[in-house]
């Protein structure tokens, strides 16, 4: 039998971050895969896909986004990955080096709608930049990005208290009263 249970683990949660971050590398696409394959044959049909994007379709609804019908997300992305059978996704065609960049959309379409819907409204000019970046992988990117934003955080929350031990002090100072409290 398998794993029962209600938590993740350190491991699993990494492993699920960076199968979240860099869905180019063959981890993630298997682990995706695997996800939206609920029959277990190895295959990724329509049917699957569908009711993984249902749910896409409803929160593009509650959040007042254009609807993107599951045709025409399903059509875009054929014609991206270019499986070798136009019924249905093998793994392989998500492997091919060719398709290594963007098979990940699909699966942002049927799991990550903020990604899915950067990726529709993405900037070519932008594209281009990280293509040309000096990051191999979306993972490498993703973990300097998030770093950077966190030192950034904890450098403004270390002024601010430095700003308030300041305040501390100085209130101190002005009435007077401490110094001479302690016959100084």
């Amino acid at each position: 039998g398998g794993v029962n249970r209600e938590f993740l683990s350190y491991e699993d949660f990494i492993f699920f971050m960076l199968s979240e971050e860099d869905k180019a590398n063959e981890v993630s696409v298997r682990y995706w895969f695997s996800c939206v394959d609920v029959d277990g044959d190895g295959r990724l049909n329509n049917m699957e896909m569908r009711s993984f994007y249902a749910v896409q379709l409803h929160r593009m609804q509650c959040m007042g986004h254009e609807i993107v019908p599951f045709e025409d997300m399903l059509c875009q992305m054929i014609d991206m990955i270019k499986p070798k059978n136009s019924d249905h996704f093998v793994v392989e065609d998500f492997l091919r080096p060719e398709c290594a960049q963007v098979s990940g959309a699909l699966f942002d379409a049927l799991f990550n709608l903020n990604k899915y819907l950067q990726f529709e409204q993405r900037d070519p000019f932008m594209e281009r930049q990280k293509r040309e970046d000096e990051f191999e992988t979306d993972w490498d990117r993703f973990a300097c990005i998030d770093y950077n934003r966190l030192a950034m955080e904890e450098e403004a929350r270390e002024e601010e208290a430095m700003e308030i031990d300041w305040v501390t002090v100085d209130d101190e100072d002005e009435d007077g009263e401490d110094f001479n409290s302690l016959g100084l």
